[in-house]
């Protein structure tokens, strides 16, 4: 079973920050989440909220900044002031790291896009075929007409389609084949758990994200889930060897 850092290693660094993935990468997990959006002057850059004020030092709507006004402001100081001077980065910049972290797969969570949508996305689809990372790439939104859009368009026929859900889907994989999908990442609960088994048996790679305790993990793999999403990859790890 997959380990992800959610985030990164958000527990312990300031989350969506390059900190947070190079102690990611120590902590033996499989692979590292992050969320990208576009800013004003179209830069996929690695944020989760729409707005700036929760994680760096600056306010207001992610998309009203250029890539060079976003990074003027200090992302690390709020989770601790060790982390000072941490910045927002571009996709590029996990991206050229993740070069030098064969083990690593990455898991991309697309915000709902702009409506020009299509620009941004091949845009970013360029960037990953130029790093050779297509084949290591996962692609998950809650915008699933994109998952759509992206198997319609064939942008890049190696890179897995995850839907994803914050509660079951009534015929989850019939869905998931409807809108191209050729994954499922869940948000783990006592509901989530019926479901497992049954995707697992149909073949579809399931993940589920929200998983930060031990018993948790362990019921995931004994339900055949695909990976687990956590904010505290390290501590998975370890159990899991154990």
């Amino acid at each position: 079973m997959e380990i992800i850092a959610h985030r990164g290693n958000k527990r312990y660094t300031p989350e969506n920050t390059m900190a947070a993935f190079m102690s990611a990468a120590t902590s033996g997990a499989d692979g590292i989440e992050l969320d990208v959006q576009w800013t004003k002057d179209g830069v996929p850059v690695v944020f989760h909220d729409e707005k700036i004020d929760r994680t760096t030092n600056g306010s207001g709507w992610l998309r009203d900044f250029t890539y060079k006004e976003l990074r003027q402001f200090d992302a690390g100081s709020w989770f601790n002031s060790s982390f000072f001077g941490e910045k927002v980065p571009a996709l590029e910049d996990v991206l050229d790291w993740l070069q030098e972290q064969p083990q690593l797969t990455l898991h991309l969570e697309v915000k709902k896009p702009p409506r020009d949508f299509q620009y941004n996305l091949e845009q970013t689809f360029e960037l990953l075929r130029s790093y050779s990372m297509t084949g290591r790439t996962v692609v998950s939104t809650f915008y699933h007409p994109l998952l759509t859009y992206m198997a319609k368009e064939g942008s890049e026929s190696g890179i897995e389609r995850a839907l994803l859900t914050k509660t079951p889907l009534f015929r989850g994989t019939r869905y998931a084949g409807t809108i191209m999908a050729n994954a499922i990442h869940i948000r783990h609960s006592l509901q989530a758990v019926s479901f497992y088994p049954l995707w697992a048996r149909a073949g579809i790679p399931v993940r589920a994200y929200k998983v930060n305790r031990v018993r948790e993990a362990l019921r995931c793999r004994r339900l055949n889930v695909t990976g687990i999403i956590t904010d505290d990859p390290k501590a998975m790890v370890e159990a899991l060897k154990r």
